[in-house]
């Protein structure tokens, strides 16, 4: 993509002819002074001028062909090399923009002329050059109309209107609209013509054949190098015919053209309002508040070479509607784009279908096998025997083997270097330091497998003690009666009892609290089975092990609660299992009023505690229930 110039709009004004033949003897309020200037009646003082200098005016004796050489013509090369340009005829309504760009069939205008000087510079044979630089050219078109803000496509109309949408690179692009490729002129009309005929249009008190829409028709040239590079050139033509705005008082618009008419001139001022956030240099251009604006986003102030060809109307009663037209042209000269090459390069002979992995084929069958089962095959062939939609997933896999391909030669060089060698040096400098590093090394996997050994030693025997002793069922209701069940942190080394390596019950332990200290206290003791009971009763087996709540530890532990209760402080109340802030000072408050807890159980004379949340406050700190 090349670097991005500078174009500024140009604007052309083109002035019609009077229409009726009373205005014709009637002198005219715009008087051209030259090829690029002209002057108004200043309505403010009728004794001075406004003067206005464009890039061309055109009076009423000028011809369509006339306009297209001068405006239109010198854009069609920035087309045929890959850049935007565009046209749009822009005016009051009867002004003459939809002859300017249609014309008839003996006077053709804009828009015709375009598609037959594209068509006549490809068939000039300029871009094949005697070294070898040849060219081939694609040309399609498509052509929609904007009517009341809505966008219909006029080549294969739809029941719905169209959304804008726009790209990553910031290029506006209608989804679903229809588009033509075209060889020839001749074929262009057969398409155009048919098309034409579905733009909307009405009869006006101003104009037997108003167009009540905005119409664009959209030129795209595609240019594509027959040999290397094999670059590709787009580029893409707008040619516009916007509708006039209308005084509705002059119209006599009623109804659905009233509908119609505040549709153009909501669009239109919305263009004006552009026009100015350009010109003023505003961080938000209204681009966005019109479909017309939404399209036009790449004309004014975008990267397309413009040019508008303003009409406007002689007669003194057109005077307001010729005064804030060429206003709003005069700002539009301002505007500045920055148009560009849209180029890349397609070389066929790279493409990924092509490369070859690990010397296999798509299908599983090997290269050498292949090659002898069709030895007559040609490459071409062959190459359409790989589906297209398969290229991005070999990239992807080509890419892929080859990362991992040069990590495992890293990989494989770090380790090369690591290994003690007379022959080679010590990365570090020092064999010795290196020598002891792969000791540890060996040592730390030997630890781990160790380690992995064990897990899956302890696990086994875990399933073997729940299949013998039945210690699931003793679990099971033990979590039925006691939520506060949980697994301890550490595991109790097995033994073997009956020629079977089991391991111990596991045994419910307390969360850490600052107030407790000791994590490891065991409620529960375990009571070995009757040695003659079991020998005698076959099924013993399933209530080998038991357990019995220890009544010392648990003692122990409810005096210990007991202390906090009544010598802590709030904080250490906290510390307590379901205590909080609150129910800490609680029991603070009643313990100055009345003396210390006797028992646990006592709690339940704290006002303001109840018993529902005693309940959980003894449940949760003593597990097991009072000693």
């Amino acid at each position: 993509m090349a670097n991005k110039q500078k174009s500024r709009v140009q604007v052309g004004v083109r002035l019609r002819p009077a229409l009726r033949p009373e205005d014709r003897d009637k002198k005219p309020c715009v008087n051209g002074l030259g090829a690029t200037s002209l002057e108004i009646w200043n309505w403010r003082d009728s004794q001075q001028t406004i003067k206005y200098d464009f890039d061309a005016f055109f009076d009423k004796e000028s011809t369509q062909k006339q306009v297209y050489e001068s405006c239109v013509k010198p854009l069609l090369l920035h087309t045929l090399n890959g850049q935007n340009a565009s046209v749009f005829a822009y005016g009051p309504t009867g002004a003459g923009k939809t002859h300017t760009m249609l014309g008839t069939d003996v006077n053709p205008g804009i828009i015709p002329r375009s598609v037959n000087g594209i068509f006549h510079s490809i068939r000039s044979n300029r871009w094949n050059k005697p070294d070898g630089n040849q060219w081939e050219f694609k040309i399609s078109f498509s052509y929609m109309e904007i009517y009341q803000e809505k966008v219909f496509d006029l080549l294969e109309p739809k029941p719905h209107d169209l959304p804008i949408r726009q790209d990553r690179d910031n290029n506006i692009f209608i989804p679903n609209l229809s588009d033509k490729q075209v060889t020839s002129v001749k074929e262009f009309q057969t398409y155009f013509v048919p098309a034409s005929k579905n733009r909307t249009t009405a009869a006006t008190k101003l104009n037997n054949r108003s167009s009540r829409s905005h119409s664009i028709l959209l030129l795209k040239i595609q240019k594509t190098q027959t040999q290397a590079p094999y670059r590709k050139q787009l580029g893409k033509m707008y040619l516009i015919d916007l509708a006039g705005s209308e005084n509705n008082k002059r119209t006599g618009n009623q109804g659905i053209r009233l509908k119609e008419s505040g549709a153009i001139n909501t669009s239109l001022f919305v263009l004006g309002q552009v026009v100015d956030a350009l010109n003023q240099g505003l961080p938000r251009i209204p681009y966005r508040d019109s479909k017309l604006t939404r399209l036009l986003q790449d004309s004014l102030g975008g990267s397309s070479h413009a040019y508008m060809i303003t009409n406007i109307a002689p007669e003194e009663v057109n005077y307001m509607d010729t005064y804030t037209t060429l206003n709003l042209a005069a700002k539009s000269r301002k505007i500045v784009n920055r148009p560009f090459t849209r180029e890349t390069i397609d070389n066929p002979t790279s493409g990924p279908l092509k490369r070859t992995l690990s010397g296999s084929s798509i299908s599983g069958v090997p290269a050498a096998k292949k090659a002898k089962t069709s030895p007559n095959s040609q490459p071409s062939q062959q190459k359409q025997t790989v589906a297209p939609f398969l290229g991005p997933l070999l990239k992807r896999q080509a890419n892929f083997e080859e990362a991992m391909k040069q990590r495992l030669q890293s990989l494989e060089t770090v380790l090369t270097q690591l290994q003690p060698s007379e022959s080679t040096t010590s990365t570090s400098g020092n064999p010795a330091k290196d020598k002891q590093l792969l000791q540890q090394l060996k040592q730390s996997r030997k630890h781990l497998e160790n380690l992995q050994q064990e897990h899956r030693d302890l696990k086994e025997n875990f399933v073997v003690f729940k299949a013998k002793s039945g210690f699931k069922s003793v679990c099971a209701k033990k979590k039925d009666s006691d939520k506060s069940f949980v697994v301890p942190r550490a595991v109790i080394k097995p033994r073997t009892v009956e020629n079977h390596c089991i391991s111990p019950p596991i045994m419910p332990c307390v969360k850490k609290s600052t107030a407790i200290g000791n994590t490891d206290v065991q409620f529960m003791k375990i009571v070995k089975p009757n040695a003659k009971a079991s020998s005698s009763d076959p099924d013993s087996s399933s209530q080998a092990w038991s357990m019995t709540p220890n009544p010392e530890l648990q003692a122990k532990h409810t005096a210990e609660i007991l202390h906090v209760l009544n010598s802590g402080t709030v904080k250490d109340l906290k510390s307590l299992q379901s205590i909080g802030e609150k129910r800490a000072k609680l029991i603070h408050n009643w313990r100055e009023m009345c003396g210390k807890f006797e028992k646990i159980e006592d709690l339940y004379k704290v006002n303001g505690l109840p018993a529902k949340t005693i309940d959980s406050i003894i449940r949760n700190n003593l597990l097991c229930g009072p000693a």
